[in-house]
């Protein structure tokens, strides 16, 4: 027969497991909140100061990249010969090209030749289409002097070309860019996914 002290025996009990779920529950969000608070503030981290997306916009980087492609921009790190740098102009319009010249660098370009400080330095990334149409000038000649008066590239800036040499706008149309104008460089051609790879210095 139920009595009393069975109902009072059965209330506590049920007010233990009320308890208990309360604390499984307690022990589930405190476990959840910091993960996924961590994980925003990874990606807002990476987002904001590591890594970033680019859409390509245009095809003057032809045939390294190509309209509409996405790449992934590290914005930090040292820049280096043939990096390709994406340059954000005073006027507010972004480019991507490749790096040439280098602070110091005298530069020039005979027979579709790089020469810096008067030696041949080879442009690996350009065999290819160079290769494909051996009877037509790809890189028309010039000096840097010629193109700025200036005997070498100035301290602190770049030199920079796009790789579709004929149609590109680059610093031999708007001159060396400086370095605080650089927000990063293009590291990974990630999308589409046909298209993935290592953007470096041969390709």
């Amino acid at each position: 027969m139920w009595s009393y002290r069975d109902y009072q025996r059965s209330r506590v009990q049920q007010k233990e497991g009320e308890n208990e779920m309360s604390r499984l529950k307690s022990i589930h969000w405190g476990y959840w909140i910091p993960l996924v608070f961590l994980a925003t503030f990874c990606a807002l981290f990476v987002r904001s100061f590591l890594i970033v997306p680019l859409e390509i916009d245009g095809n003057s980087m032809e045939p390294t990249l190509y309209s509409k492609q996405k790449v992934l921009v590290q914005d930090f790190g040292r820049i280096r010969r043939f990096d390709v740098i994406i340059i954000k102009m005073p006027d507010g319009k972004t480019y991507v090209k490749r790096v040439i010249g280098m602070p110091g660098d005298e530069l020039s370009y005979l027979n579709d030749k790089l020469y810096i400080n008067g030696q041949h330095i080879s442009e690996n990334f350009l065999k290819k289409v160079i290769k494909q149409n051996p009877n037509q000038t790809y890189t028309s000649d010039f000096s840097l002097k010629e193109l700025t008066g200036m005997e070498h590239v100035p301290q602190g800036e770049y030199f920079v070309l796009g790789d579709n040499r004929r149609i590109s706008k680059d610093s031999r149309t708007f001159g060396t860019v400086k370095a605080n104008w650089v927000t990063g460089k293009a590291v990974i051609v990630y999308w589409p996914l046909t298209d993935l790879k290592w953007i470096g210095k041969n390709n």
